[in-house]
């Protein structure tokens, strides 16, 4: 049976032509990768389109299916009736792992059990439809919903105004407020939490559940987020011990039931909550979906659900088992849907899908989400195609209805009964705010040292001066020592460029590199996808930029290495806009700001550190000074204040002590007093306090001039801090040290020049910058011995 879609459709589809169906469907395919930080999929810009008597007959039989799951949930894990009939097959159920005996007895707070339940579905040649498989302990599809429509609709805009369709973003408005209403509690708000694994190698499933917990408003939390005690269940707060407002009312859990209490359930892969189950049961907090849900996806359960459906609802099943899991029996054949031709051919062809349609819990029983994501099921290549319900010609809202929802006249307000809850920021989000924040002025830093290097590499290479060669010498070597990739430049030849620029590109593309710019990229990409509902949008086509941008540097020996940092630059400056733009200025937006001005501190130390810190010829010097003047954007600031050529002893004063300068270090840490001063906390914390006032009081007396004077005793100063790196990328004690530079490789005095007192006052400055970042490591997030997820921990 072939499937015809609308005449609008049709003719705008022929409108777009060959050539403009398989534009929008690469546009798109590519912008659905960059959102979701996944490969790029297979897309169908011609819709499954359905009317509205199909989507009546379709989300009815839905809705009564997921009725039916939802009683028989009630009778299984209460008074276990059905399993003394003949109908349902006990044998099967009682030995089926996912029948959880922990969870008999645990009460319901709404009308309901089941909150969410995806069902794949498939149109038979006769018109009828037939069931693939029911997802009811960990459901899935609103993001991959919006986001594909979304996509589309950018994509190909004008076959989305040719039909009047009905839209998702109502559905989840109904569904959040009746999730609100059923979760308030003694007069107040209640509080919902959306329990993922943020698994990194699953970017699709993290993705879809991010969008699921943004459209419902409620954060997304991990294991460690949750405690319990007393009956009840409590978030983890950064910073905050205990805080009466801190409990959880209801948990949207979408971790396979028995990954969540190892106390009740068993060990599991993510540690999971111990007591959760108990907490259930004392009825403090309400699991959606409930414990166990997972035993109503047993096949042989669903291939009794008809008989089932007549003994428990005294209904006959509208939506059959299909008799094979491709839905295709003897005499059945799939109904086929207009498609693009796989093969890549100019004519619309016909191809059987199957459709995932997600059911929700609403005020009045269960709601469908009029739209989806469908999926080719042939032998070509799967391809994903966006579900279209239509609203019919002669739908109209009553009368009154438009206005509805605004305000009287009079201007008085309409109690809608909804109230206010505060946002919860836990443990691990305010820890990866904070990562985000200091991997993304970790790659912005890294990229302007590499360019400006370079550059300035060019510039030289061509000198024969010995001033020019030691100014090389000296800024290569100050990568190494910043990134602390050692050996890195110190074991190289300078004036080879075949050798300079491997290096360099080792720094730019091995991602398995610690300190490399591909890591740390890496790792900002990484914190970015767990912060994904509480980031814009727009910043995920700036993250999908930038990683194309390090693809053609791996993958081009022609394109400029300039050209590339250039635009990792631009990207970084366009991530840190959208950012200042969208964030809301609370406990996370202080977090982020902490973390950035604490690794630029450092960053811009450990720079002054390698580049300042010994006495050169005054030629080499002015060399040095300029690159250093490019790589922190001072030039500008530095002529207009001293109106002379670029010395070290001004630059640096200029950058140390300008509270004006946005890259100064007295700019640094005048925010980030600030910023802690805006941190939550129950009692004073000296151990923050401490640490910055001693740095601001180290710094403050710093006099230039006394900074590069040579040491009047060879070996007062150290070339390196004891015990680390000079760099901004130590590893803790629990990671490899980074390789010291072998005896024979030039050290910093061996480059010219005598050490200053430049290189023990960074080193301290720098251990109280290390103190602070551990005793707000301690303070808010997780134990000091603990390490960071995602990449290099500095503390």
């Amino acid at each position: 049976m072939r499937i015809a879609a609308p005449g609008a459709p049709v003719d705008e589809l022929a409108a777009l032509g060959p050539r403009g169906r398989r534009l929008a469907a690469t546009s798109a395919a590519s912008m659905f990768a960059a959102d979701v930080s996944a490969p790029t999929p297979v897309i169908d810009p011609v819709p499954v389109v359905l009317d509205a008597e199909d989507w009546d007959t379709l989300s009815a039989g839905l809705i009564q299916r997921v009725r039916l799951l939802d009683a028989l949930y009630a009778d299984l894990y209460g008074p276990r009736t059905v399993l003394g009939t003949d109908v349902a097959p006990a044998a099967e159920l009682l030995q089926d792992p996912a029948y959880l005996r922990s969870a008999i007895g645990i009460p319901s707070r709404g009308a309901t059990h089941l909150f969410a339940v995806t069902s794949t579905v498939a149109r038979q040649a006769d018109g009828s439809w037939v069931v693939l498989e029911d997802s009811v302990d960990v459901p899935d599809g609103a993001g991959f919903a919006l986001e594909l429509r979304r996509v589309l609709s950018r994509c190909a805009p004008s076959l989305y105004r040719s039909t009047e369709l009905r839209r998702l973003h109502p559905f989840f408005d109904t569904v959040r407020t009746a999730l609100h209403r059923r979760t308030r509690t003694d007069g107040r708000a209640g509080r919902t939490v959306v329990l993922t694994a943020g698994d990194p190698d699953d970017p699709l499933r993290a993705f879809d559940q991010s969008w699921l917990a943004n459209l419902l408003g409620s954060p997304v939390v991990s294991v460690g987020d949750l405690q319990t005690g007393s009956g009840s269940l409590t978030l983890r707060l950064p910073g905050v011990d205990s805080d009466p407002g801190d409990t959880v009312d209801a948990l949207v859990r979408l971790l396979p039931s028995a990954q969540l209490d190892p106390l009740d359930l068993g060990p599991t892969p993510y540690g999971g909550v111990t007591g959760l189950v108990e907490a259930a049961r004392c009825g403090d907090v309400e699991m959606l979906n409930p414990f166990g849900a997972g035993l109503l996806e047993n096949p042989a359960l669903r291939a009794a659900l008809p008989d089932l459906c007549r003994q428990i609802l005294h209904e006959d099943l509208q939506l059959r088992p299909a008799a094979r899991p491709t839905g295709e029996s003897p005499g059945a054949e799939p109904s086929r849907w207009l498609s693009s031709d796989p093969a890549g051919g100019d004519e619309l062809v016909e191809r059987p899908a199957r459709l995932r349609l997600l059911v929700i819990a609403s005020e009045d029983g269960y709601e469908v989400l009029p739209g989806g994501v469908a999926h080719t099921d042939d032998e070509a290549p799967e391809a994903l195609k966006d579900i279209w319900v239509t609203v019919p010609e002669s739908f109209a809202l009553p009368e009154g209805a438009a206005d509805s929802g605004s305000a009287p006249a009079n201007g008085a307000g309409v109690d809608l009964g909804v109230l206010t809850a505060y946002p919860a920021m836990t443990r691990s989000i305010g820890s990866d705010l904070f990562w985000f924040g200091r991997y993304l002025e970790r790659v912005d830093s890294t990229a302007r040292l590499l360019r400006t290097v370079l550059d300035t590499s060019n510039d030289l290479g061509s000198e024969r001066s010995a001033s020019a060669g030691t100014a090389q010498a000296v800024l290569l070597g100050a990568v190494t020592d910043v990134t602390t990739t050692y050996p890195g430049f110190l074991d190289l030849d300078a004036q080879d460029p075949e050798s300079v620029r491997s290096e360099i590109s080792s720094l730019l593309t091995d991602s398995g590199r610690p300190g490399s710019l591909a890591q740390s990229y890496a790792s900002l990409a990484h914190t970015t996808r767990t912060l994904r509902d509480l980031i814009s949008d727009d910043v995920w086509p700036v993250i999908a930029r930038m990683r194309g941008s390090f693809h053609l540097l791996a993958g081009s020996e022609n394109r400029p290495l300039e050209q590339g940092l250039t635009d990792i630059v631009d990207g970084c400056l366009t991530l840190s806009g959208a950012v200042a733009d969208s964030m809301p200025r609370n406990l996370g937006w202080d977090l982020t700001e902490v973390g950035r001005k604490l690794e630029r501190t450092m960053g811009l130390l450990s720079l002054l550190r390698a580049t300042l810190g010994h006495r050169r010829t005054r030629a080499a010097e002015a060399r040095i000074a300029g690159a250093v003047a490019l790589i922190t954007e001072s030039g500008a600031s530095y002529r207009r204040t001293f109106h002379a050529a670029v010395q070290p002893e001004l630059l640096l004063e200029l950058l140390l002590h300008d509270t004006t300068l946005p890259r100064s270090i007295a700019f640094q840490l005048d925010r980030l007093n600030s910023t802690l001063d805006r941190l939550p906390e129950v009692t004073p914390s000296p151990e923050l306090r401490a640490p910055l006032t001693a740095l601001r009081s180290r710094i403050g007396s710093w006099q230039p001039q006394e900074l590069l004077r040579p040491a009047s005793t060879p070996g007062t100063v150290s070339d390196s801090p004891s015990g680390s790196p000079s760099g901004s990328v130590p590893g803790p004690p629990s990671a490899p040290t980074p390789t010291p530079a072998p005896p024979s490789a030039p050290t910093p005095a061996a480059r010219g020049g005598a050490p200053t007192s430049m290189l023990e006052e960074a080193d301290a400055a720098i251990g109280s910058l290390r103190e602070l970042a551990t005793a707000l490591e301690n303070r808010f997030f997780r134990p000091s011995e603990s390490t960071s997820r995602w990449g290099i921990d500095d503390v």
